[in-house]
């Protein structure tokens, strides 16, 4: 299959050397740096302690020039924020473009994608494998897992077919809704926290007032979920179910040594999304498409989800300039004080 890859950060890179390694005819549209760099030397992938090399990659970061071939099928892998100026790019460059699945983190891009191209040609798709770029051309897993495709729309089937070809594990759900908020509920953990504190997750975790803030929202998001109709489904190495359950009927106090460890293990020294954003100076994250998308399903369903509320806002406001992040860096009384002004 013929295979635009929109968006070649570290899961762009990633699913495009599988599937080129497979067989497929893969075009990265991504990055001048990490463009220039494929271009030059391939794409390396560090896994399971293995470098392997891939060259002869189509790259371009001039999305004229990617968009005047023709693909079978587009991932979307870049970051929620630019999903508006590549759906511009799409419209003026590619206004029928090919069905597009789409990989990126949080809810709410696939409803754009639709709006734009309609219902049946977006296919909702989760990678759960967390890996880094830590250089331009090199591409780092750092522990296994797999990618997951919803089957609601016809052209589910030869995204998934084209993944099977590779070694990648690949789990089929049902549906798009379920598939994305179960997602939510991994990236959401030790995510808003650790960037408001600058703190990696396993240090967030030690603090059972702050655990209780980390468990309040996803017990917040969980419940939208379910006020919306979707029950959670498990993920490849993402236990999204259990996790629901545990919010329903496990006190945290009984649960935070264990998150701990599988936060701490899973992530090691790597920060989350938000706070290597932060880290970055990054004017723009996620968080409206992970926290700020429970704040957005309450306000539907004419709920409150306060704790999500406050963390999406807090860090919007420091990603922007508007408040200054020392004030909450390394601070937790910061962060606490302000979660008990909204209960």
């Amino acid at each position: 299959m013929r295979i635009l890859i929109y968006g070649a950060g570290a899961v762009g890179c990633y699913l495009g050397w599988h599937l080129a390694s497979s067989g497929h005819d893969v075009t990265l549209l991504g990055r001048t740096p990490i463009v220039e760099a494929i271009q030059k030397d391939g794409l390396l992938l560090h896994a399971r302690g293995i470098r392997r090399h891939l060259g002869n990659l189509n790259a371009f970061s001039d999305p004229h020039l990617a968009l005047s071939q023709k693909y079978d099928w587009i991932a979307f892998t870049m970051k929620a924020y630019a999903t508006v100026q590549a759906i511009h790019e799409l419209q003026t460059y590619l206004p029928e473009p090919p069905p597009i699945a789409c990989f990126q983190n949080g809810v709410g891009n696939e409803e754009s994608l639709r709006s734009a191209f309609g219902t049946q040609r977006i296919v909702a798709a989760t990678m759960t494998t967390p890996v880094s770029i830590p250089q331009p051309g090199v591409v780092v897993e750092e522990k296994p897992r797999g990618l997951a495709i919803a089957l609601d729309v016809p052209p589910a089937r030869m995204v998934e077919q084209a993944f099977q070809t590779t070694e990648l594990v690949v789990k089929t759900v049902d549906s798009a809704p379920a598939l994305k908020w179960s997602k939510l509920l991994l990236n959401m953990l030790g995510n808003a926290t650790s960037a408001i504190l600058d703190m990696l997750p396993g240090e967030v975790f030690k603090s059972p007032s702050l655990f209780k803030v980390e468990w309040d929202a996803l017990r917040e998001a969980v419940m939208m979920m379910r006020l919306q109709g979707f029950e959670p489904v498990n993920l490849p190495g993402v236990p999204a179910r259990l996790l629901a359950w545990a919010s329903d009927w496990i006190h945290p106090y009984l649960l935070r040594p264990l998150l701990q460890k599988q936060i701490a293990s899973g992530r090691g020294q790597k920060a989350p999304s938000l706070l290597a954003a932060l880290r970055a100076g990054v004017r723009q994250t996620e968080v409206a498409w992970l926290n700020g998308a429970v704040v957005q399903a309450a306000d539907r369903l004419k709920r409150l989800a306060p704790i999500n509320h406050a963390l999406a806002l807090i860090v919007s406001d420091i990603a922007s300039g508007r408040t200054p992040w020392d004030m909450y860096r390394h601070h937790p009384e910061m962060l606490l004080t302000a979660i008990r002004a909204t209960r």
